[in-house]
């Protein structure tokens, strides 16, 4: 048998490496579809959910809060936690390309899907649909989140990642089909609720983005929800109150217990709903407790700590109802993630059953706040 020269096997085996590599590259998720099967769109051209100003960025305050906030809260508001892109496409394929703010600098890699990523749903006339979920890797990114629609036009929801920050955002779609802002006003029409609160607000251990409870809310009620949870410092600040007060919203939400000690609880709670409620005073505000934490229940007056901040905030509310204010209404903590000790990632922040759990016991206390302040308005 003739020897194969050694310049024939290289050239062989390079081959062979290229149409393996090329295979395995089809089979992966998220792998690119050709660019010139896909044109890409600036997400900013469509119609931005979840943030109170129009500057060109995915954050959740203006720029000029930044002198305003205290520098901690400022950096957490940088995150695009409840900002979400709303529109409208016939596409057979659509992707999507972002670039994180923010990526780890000693793995130079992205953390979790809930944190990085971002995640698409569909209208199906009934309601949102799930459909994917645009996996990070590094700080630019880029994912296939439909493969083989079936060409009709549909309304979109694209969630934004809850930890991080992005700096720029494209939609891709089959270079055929057409893209544009939604048709149909959902998300899009109401008041928002605005929802403040800790690192549980703003979703710290969800799986996937659309897993914050105030994204759960928001497409149950059919209303945007601004995500005003700051980890570790929803404190009670009048700094955020006062950005609360310029949106004219259906309602305020103020979650602050679990970031905050119980000697500031009472006086704090009183000073930011009587901001609120001078600057906005037929907004209805509603006051969330704390649940127990996991741990609570094996450590030494682990409950009673709970308990104390939750006597502080009844205090507030009935201090203030006593002294005259309208539209003001408490929910207590008790089964906000249920009463199985597994609706938490960490013994404190919610999972996704916890995160549904949440949703559930907030819709019908929103959903009721919401009726009596029409009547009150009529």
């Amino acid at each position: 048998m003739k020897r194969i020269p050694p310049v024939y096997l290289r050239v062989i085996f390079s081959t062979l490496v290229l149409i393996t590599f090329a295979s395995d590259a089809w089979c992966l998720p998220g792998n690119h579809v050709a660019a010139d099967t896909l044109t890409f769109y600036d997400a900013r051209q469509f119609t931005v959910i979840g943030r109170f100003h129009d500057e060109e960025n995915y954050r959740r305050f203006p720029q000029r809060y930044k002198d305003v906030l205290r520098d901690q809260v400022w950096e957490e508001s940088l995150s695009s936690a409840g900002i979400a892109i709303r529109f409208r496409t016939n596409a057979t394929r659509i992707a999507v390309r972002w670039t994180l703010r923010e990526i780890d600098p000693l793995s130079k890699e992205a953390g979790s899907i809930g944190t990085d990523g971002v995640d698409l749903y569909g209208n199906t006339g009934t309601g949102w649909q799930y459909v994917n979920t645009g996996k990070p890797k590094k700080k630019v990114n880029e994912f296939v989140l439909l493969r083989n629609g079936d060409g009709g036009y549909k309304e979109y929801l694209l969630n934004l990642p809850l930890y991080n920050g992005v700096d720029s955002l494209s939609i891709g779609i089959s270079t055929t089909a057409e893209i544009s802002k939604p048709v149909e006003k959902y998300l899009i029409e109401k008041k928002p609720v605005i929802y403040y609160g800790s690192s549980i607000a703003q979703g710290a251990a969800a799986s996937r983005p659309g897993m914050a409870f105030t994204n759960i809310l928001s497409r149950k009620l059919d209303i945007p929800f601004i995500n005003f949870g700051f980890s570790g410092e929803g404190k009670f600040d009048l700094s955020v109150a006062s950005a609360m007060s310029e949106i004219d919203a259906s309602l305020y939400i103020v979650d602050c217990t679990p970031n905050s000690k119980k000697e500031i609880i009472c006086d704090s709670a009183i000073k930011v709903v009587r901001l609120l409620k001078e600057k906005r005073p037929l907004i209805p505000v509603l006051l969330v407790e704390g649940y127990y934490y996991e741990d609570g229940y094996f450590n030494k007056d682990g409950l009673a700590k709970i308990d104390d901040k939750r006597k502080e905030l009844k205090r507030a509310f009935d201090q203030l109802k006593q002294s005259g204010i309208r539209g003001l209404y408490y929910k207590t903590g008790d089964g906000l993630i249920g009463y199985d000790h597994e609706g938490t990632a960490d013994g404190v922040h919610p999972n996704d059953v916890g995160m549904l759990r949440f949703s559930e016991q907030m819709l019908p206390v929103i959903k009721s706040v919401l009726k009596k302040k029409i009547r009150e308005n009529d």
